[in-house]
């Protein structure tokens, strides 16, 4: 158990030196996210394109991996998920307004059903502090009704603004952190 202690002790210590980068990248994610969130429409589709791009390349991975394990059996499945990665990702990186669309709606749809499950599942179980777990159902219910009642408007701007916060949360939390590394011990 002391070694386990002495390693991160001495891991943080070795991370103090690099405190400077975790606040310039905290504040450098920080200042995409506020961008993301106020330019909306180009904010949404710069993610909805990342996110095509990125499962166009876990549907090139996902091939290589398939013809990689050919005696593993079940090969078409594994070629059928690839190949699914990559139409869906081209379809959003060629037409991410589209897809900005069909993600949002997917977005509504889930929220609601997620936040009407949460809140009676905490009901029904009632474990404890269930009423803030209830609570968080009915937002994020409230949430996909809103998104679904203002949709397709709300497909562009959700997206870039959802993201964008993530980044701002993400960057005001890596830059703390950066900020607590750079104070003496």
């Amino acid at each position: 158990m002391n070694s386990v202690v002495s390693d991160v002790v001495e891991k943080v210590a070795q991370e103090r030196s690099e405190w400077g980068w975790y606040l310039a990248s905290g504040i450098a994610l920080a200042a995409i996210g506020i961008f993301a969130m106020i330019s909306g429409y180009s904010g949404t589709l710069a993610s909805v394109t990342l996110i095509g791009a990125v499962l166009m390349a876990a549907g090139l991975v996902g091939l290589v991996a398939a013809f990689r394990a050919r005696g593993a059996g079940h090969i078409i499945l594994y070629l059928l998920a690839a190949a699914l990665d990559f139409v869906v990702g081209l379809m959003l990186v060629e037409h991410p307004d589209s897809g900005a669309l069909t993600l949002t709606l997917l977005l509504a749809l889930a929220f609601v059903g997620g936040g009407l499950f949460r809140f009676f599942a905490a009901n029904l179980l009632q474990v404890p502090h269930y009423g803030w777990i209830a609570f968080s159902g009915i937002v994020t219910f409230a949430l996909g009704i809103f998104l679904w009642v203002h949709w397709p408007v709300s497909a562009e701007w959700f997206i870039g603004f959802a993201v964008g916060l993530n980044f701002l949360v993400s960057g005001i939390a890596l830059s703390m952190f950066g900020w607590k590394l750079h104070e003496p011990v």
